[in-house]
């Protein structure tokens, strides 16, 4: 069995980098919120519409293409 000794002066300095640590963490979503806010990704990304909905026609076609065998011999038993 083992237990574990607490320092005060250890407690201290762990709560001083806990709190750090949820500053960094904060800061990235922060970062992220206002990139969604204040810049214009959905207007840049309205001007790749044609290639993204190319694209995903071709994964579509690459889905039924990989699934129509398999519901053909699961139908045909």
């Amino acid at each position: 069995m083992q237990a574990e000794i607490t320092f005060l002066e250890n407690t201290a300095g762990t709560r001083v980098a806990d709190i750090l640590k949820k500053i960094r963490a904060i800061k990235p979503i922060k970062q992220f919120q206002r990139f969604i806010e204040e810049s214009d990704w959905d207007e840049r990304l309205m001007g790749y519409e044609k290639y993204m909905n190319r694209f995903f026609c071709g994964v579509i076609i690459a889905s039924s293409i990989f699934f129509i065998p398999i519901c053909i011999s699961i139908f045909s038993r």
